[in-house]
């Protein structure tokens, strides 16, 4: 089989139907670009409540000079508190672990970490019995006014808003994208049975000459990947466009506290990438594949 008849042929049929070729591709490239947003806005939703995903509400940050008897005194109150579900103690290592997770996009403050592997203090994490805002905002007052303690945070009920509003807008914008790439293969397999009707005399002589079916289909098959490979590429720009527009709320003074984490890691961001051209080639494929199957049973 020849390339430069595949490449001509594949050429022609993009230019004989380029209305239904550039709808093919706009619509693929908005599906996409919502599904491939919705893969992001889950693996953000998803670091930025990892610290919280065990029910912890109250961090307990302690000072880098502490002494023994000033953490035998935070931990004597924890364990005493008859409010206090469960807790725990996470060291220096683990913090900066987890600081360099949820800052692994950010470069300025990935330095910092890198430089400084203390910048990150310890922390007692405490789950209170009950989820009274009053309850944690006042044993966070105590805690606070320990000797030994830097700073005590409170932010489940900010953090479950953002999960919250988050978790609803993927719903959304899941259902509109699956519709939607519903409709961008059968636009694409639209397109290929008008490029395939026009032609139909022309491939009834090929058959009759004893061209293959492969031989016939593989031009065809071809249009309906490259539609919907570059909307894949299309719908990129949006994801990217998202990743960008995280990364700087993530660093604004007025949202840090709460989209430090919500945002994806580079490989997520890569795995986003990749499934988004890979269900750009299969929408094209299956798109192509489907008319096929019909105009070539002569």
């Amino acid at each position: 089989m020849k390339l430069d008849y595949i490449a001509r042929e594949t050429f022609t049929n993009l230019r004989r139907n380029v209305t239904l070729t550039i709808a093919a591709i706009m619509t693929v490239a908005v599906s996409l670009a919502l599904f491939g947003s919705t893969l992001l806005l889950n693996q953000g939703v998803d670091n930025v409540s990892a610290r919280w995903k065990d029910g912890i509400t109250l961090i307990a940050f302690l000072k880098a000079d502490i002494t023994d008897e000033q953490r035998d005194a935070v931990e004597t109150f924890i364990d005493d508190h008859p409010e206090v579900k469960r807790w725990r103690y996470v060291d220096r290592e683990e913090s900066h672990a987890e600081a360099m997770r949820l800052f692994d996009r950010n470069e300025a403050m990935k330095q910092r970490l890198e430089a400084n592997p203390e910048l990150v203090p310890d922390s007692y994490r405490l789950t209170p019995t009950a989820d009274d805002v009053d309850l944690m905002a006042s044993m966070g007052e105590e805690l606070a006014a320990m000797p030994g303690v830097l700073q005590v945070t409170d932010e489940r009920e900010s953090v479950q808003t953002v999960v919250g509003v988050s978790e609803f807008a993927q719903r959304a914008m899941l259902v509109v994208g699956i519709g939607l790439l519903v409709a961008a293969l059968l636009l694409i397999l639209n397109a290929i049975r008008m490029a395939m009707y026009a032609r139909r005399r022309e491939i009834e002589v090929m058959k009759l000459v004893g061209a293959t079916n492969w031989f016939i289909r593989v031009p065809f098959m071809l249009e309906g990947i490259i539609q919907g490979l570059i909307g894949a590429v299309f719908a990129l720009g949006a994801v990217f466009a998202l990743d960008r527009f995280m990364q700087r709320a993530a660093q604004h003074e007025d949202y840090r506290a709460i989209m430090e984490g919500f945002v994806a890691t580079s490989s997520e961001l890569w795995i986003t990438v990749g499934v988004v051209l890979m269900l750009g080639v299969v929408i094209g494929a299956a798109g192509s594949g489907w008319a096929l199957s019909r105009f070539l049973k002569v």
